[in-house]
């Protein structure tokens, strides 16, 4: 079922022609299990069979997150005082590895909890009546957040050193099989705080589907009929989508108010395009990568022009530093530089041993590993001793692409480099760190990749989504991580 942004956001001036449908594809479980009691009758089951399709259905409603290894855990939840939170009594002290996942999954979810807009609408129109059969006088919940940096320290006690001889993959219902792009996945990305995805691309739409698994129902989508999108990214909060392309204006899309607004240029900036663009971390700036080697820097709150920044060349690729304080950038000469966000000046230059016409920057974001990737597919890995050093020597050159990279992230905890080419059929590849070696079990050359575009992993490394030239959004479960 589609409707029509309010009319009132349309008509406002000067008019934009932007299209947003909200359709609804779950399906209750009433209705699940309806239609495997009918399939079972029409089949000669015997009512038994019927009630054991019921409880099937009924009892594995968390089925992609099940590992059978956690049964074999045992966890002591006294151990460090940031875990006694998780105790339901005082007294309580080992737990098996299943229930320490499902109680920090709780407390995730109660620190985290899926804002209204990512609700699916049947499920919200649901919430609604039953918030208003609920006694006036009852006080609303309030929420806690005093404790988020412990929630995060607890779900990092939970990794696992990931072997460099297999990575733990399962394949899961596409990101977007509710709504497959229309042309070539340009851009994907999951939300910050919430389990969504959001994909967009050349057909000018951008998409946002609840990741279950399972059915990943489509939540919102939106057409901006004069902009092919090249790159889309949320902010750090969540609660904007910053799209562009080969245009001089952006459009700036507010999730939770659901108003959209454009930006008609930067200030100064005479480039016609602004496709390659990187947000800070804390979402104070937005980077745009000019020509003649500029760096434009524009306020997030305003976008409005801050400064700029000259480097000598061309700019090809920007990445920050996990705590926003620095901005890296390298260029067609193969020089990376190391910017002061706060005084718009350059500390440190060095040189990527070999030169091989970069074309991609990634840095890690506990600022432990820098990977450079270049035209020729080898990937430069450094560490720290790249900031001192005008030329420094790669951790390891890693050789396993042919073709020029094109997208390249770290995982959340270092422990993964994913890079990807898509000038080749299935360019993926995903590195191990710290042993810098290849996984040689996935991605393979029978895994159905296609052209690989783009690829991002969730907030905690539970999946990974990859965009490719089918329009298709693919998603792999990582088993290594309990927590999406």
């Amino acid at each position: 079922m589609s409707q029509l942004l309010d009319k009132n956001l349309l008509n406002t001036e000067p008019p934009y022609d932007i299209l947003v449908e909200i359709d609804n594809f779950r399906v209750s479980d009433t209705e699940e299990i309806e239609d495997v009691q009918n399939q079972i009758v029409a089949e000669g089951s015997d009512t038994k069979k019927k009630e054991n399709a019921q409880n099937q259905i009924i009892e594995d409603p968390t089925g992609a997150w099940e590992d059978s290894d956690d049964e074999k855990v045992c966890v002591s939840l006294q151990s460090k005082s940031m875990l006694k939170k998780l105790r339901k009594n005082e007294d309580e002290d080992v737990i098996s590895g299943d229930q320490y996942e499902k109680r920090l999954r709780q407390q995730f979810e109660k620190l985290y909890p899926t804002p209204n807009w990512a609700t699916v609408p049947s499920k919200r129109k649901r919430q609604t009546q039953d918030n208003s059969d609920s006694s006036d006088d009852e006080p609303p919940e309030v929420l806690d957040i005093r404790n988020e940096s412990d929630t995060l320290n607890e779900l990092d006690t939970v990794k696992k050193l990931i072997s460099k001889k297999k990575l733990e993959v399962t394949k899961m219902k596409h990101v977007n099989q509710q709504a497959y792009s229309q042309s070539v996945i340009q851009s994907i990305a999951f939300h910050p705080n919430a389990q969504v995805a959001m994909t967009a691309g050349l057909d000018k739409t951008i998409r946002l589907f609840q990741i279950d698994g399972k059915i990943n129902p489509k939540i919102q989508s939106f057409v901006l009929k004069d902009l092919p999108i090249y790159r889309a990214a949320f902010n750090p909060n969540g609660t904007e989508i910053i799209a562009a392309g080969q245009k001089k204006y952006f459009y700036i899309f507010n999730i939770e108010a659901g108003s959209i607004n454009k930006s008609n240029g930067i200030y100064g900036f005479r480039d016609k395009s602004l496709e390659n663009f990187s947000i800070s971390p804390c979402g104070q700036y937005i980077v745009f990568a000019g020509s003649s080697g500029y760096l434009v820097l524009v306020s997030n709150r305003t976008k409005q022009w801050v400064a700029n920044m000259k480097m000598n060349g061309t700019v090809t690729s920007i990445d920050w530093s996990g705590d926003s304080r620095y901005l890296y950038s390298v260029g067609s000469d193969a020089e990376v530089y190391q910017w002061d966000v706060n005084t718009r000046r350059c500390v440190h230059r060095f040189r990527d041993d070999g030169g091989f016409k970069p074309t991609k920057i990634s840095v890690s974001k506990n600022g432990q590993y820098f990977a450079i990737g270049s035209n020729s597919g080898i990937v430069n890995v450094y560490d720290e001793t790249c900031l001192v050093l005008p030329n420094p020597k790669p951790l390891r050159s890693i050789m396993n692409l042919t073709t020029s990279v094109h997208d390249m992230k770290f995982n959340h905890d270092a422990q993964i480099l994913g890079i990807s080419s898509h000038s080749k059929k299935n360019q993926l590849k995903m590195v191990h760190l710290p042993s810098l070696n290849v996984f040689p079990n996935w991605p393979n050359n029978l895994t159905p990749l296609n052209y690989v575009q783009c690829f991002d992993f969730s907030p905690a490394s539970g999946y990974i989504a990859i965009g490719n030239d089918k329009g298709k959004a693919l998603l792999y479960k990582l088993r290594h991580y309990p927590v999406a």
